[in-house]
């Protein structure tokens, strides 16, 4: 790639969506066993999970799906960083719910 990434503004964007998402589930970053919950979720969530999600009409489930892609996406730019040897992390509520994602 010619371009160079701007890692940083990707995990600050991806990290402000994952914010409005948990918000709109009504979802406290704040509260360790809910992120341990959600992220227990992620870990099986997968592309027919997305599918039935939004086949059912279903806001929740919609948002979920959306929220589970997000941190998804957040993994994959922190991923490639680590390749091009840039430090880059996310903040609060990335940190609240990533750190079950790896336990």
């Amino acid at each position: 790639m010619s371009q160079v990434e701007n890692h940083w503004d990707e995990v600050a964007q991806l990290e402000t969506g994952l914010m409005r998402k948990m918000i709109a589930l009504g979802l406290d970053w704040h509260d360790p066993s809910t992120m341990k919950q959600l992220a227990s979720e992620c870990k099986v969530y997968g592309p027919a999970d997305v599918q039935a999600a939004y086949a059912s009409g279903d806001r929740n489930q919609i948002t979920k799906a959306e929220l589970f892609s997000l941190a998804s996406l957040m993994i994959q730019t922190m991923e490639n960083a680590t390749l091009e040897r840039r430090d880059v992390h996310g903040g609060e509520v990335w940190k609240a719910f990533g750190r079950h994602l790896y336990t």
